[in-house]
């Protein structure tokens, strides 16, 4: 799909005696996986809180969605206009059941009554977009990590979520449901739906990303296609600096004798000490 769903320009958040943000950019396509970088303190976090409308940035900057300017007063604002952001912790109510976790936050009453069939209706849609099978009624505890991601990706789905913002999703899963997670990203891709992927396993990155926007110090560095980059220039990106790898000398296997040896102390936890000194260097 062309064109932009979300462009942000000259972003800056200023706390107490700390620049968080200053004049970032950030643009997502409609329908791509776009790759959010930087080192721990770059940003990321801040800028994230921005898009979800939890934390207000300092005036001068601009936030546009679908090319019409747009003001976040609250976290409901972010949602209405499509974004949905899936933080490590998921944010999961454990005792309540997956259906009722996926329409947490829509209206589905009848006067005073809850309209079950609706939750279920509704969860059910969501999954099967998704192309997944949960049991609607089995709480959200008893689920693995790798299917509670799922029933959050698939609440913002039945939110209609335009762009998912996900924030370190794979820090707990194994590689095979790492597997399954990007058969998702990329089935989301298809159908229109922008992903902003922020992780620190640049191999996953390169794995799913179409473009990489990279932040150092709070600042823009630059947005990049996945073909101009690989992993060495990406971290020197991030960085700021060039990185280089030594290669590691295996030093000789040493041997060592014994120069004092106690045993039997009456100290609890320790029975025996032995102290080792470096076999003399030969003249």
């Amino acid at each position: 799909m062309a064109g932009n769903f979300l462009e942000m320009a000259n972003m800056s958040k200023t706390y107490p005696g700390v620049r968080a943000l200053h004049n970032v950019s950030l643009e997502v396509r409609r329908g791509e996986v776009h790759a959010l970088v930087g080192e721990n303190g770059a940003g990321k976090s801040t800028l994230i809180k921005i898009l979800a409308g939890v934390i207000q940035p300092d005036p001068g900057g601009e936030l546009r969605i679908d090319g019409k300017p747009i003001v976040f007063h609250s976290a409901s604002d972010a949602i209405h206009q499509g974004i949905s952001v899936n933080y490590q912790d998921l944010s999961l109510f454990p005792n309540l059941s997956v259906a009722e976790n996926i329409t947490m936050g829509q209206s589905k009453l009848s006067g005073f009554r809850v309209k079950w069939s609706e939750i279920r209706k509704t969860a059910a849609s969501a999954l099967e977009r998704l192309g997944i099978s949960l049991d609607l009624h089995d709480p959200v505890e008893n689920l693995s990590i790798a299917k509670q991601q799922l029933v959050s990706i698939a609440r913002a789905i039945a939110f209609d979520a335009k762009l998912i913002i996900l924030d370190e999703p794979t820090s707990s899963l194994s590689s095979g449901e790492v597997e399954v997670l990007f058969r998702i990203i990329r089935e989301l891709k298809e159908k229109g739906i922008s992903i902003l992927f922020v992780s620190h396993k640049l191999d996953e990155l390169f794995a799913v990303s179409d473009r990489f926007t990279v932040l150092r110090d709070g600042q823009w560095v630059g947005c990049y296609e996945r073909e101009q980059l690989d992993q060495a220039k990406l971290i020197s990106l991030m960085v700021g600096r060039s990185i280089e790898y030594e290669k590691l000398v295996e030093e000789p296997f040493k041997t060592y004798e014994t120069v004092l040896e106690v045993s039997g102390l009456s100290k609890k936890e320790i029975s025996r000490i032995f102290i080792f000194r470096s076999e003399p260097e030969k003249s």
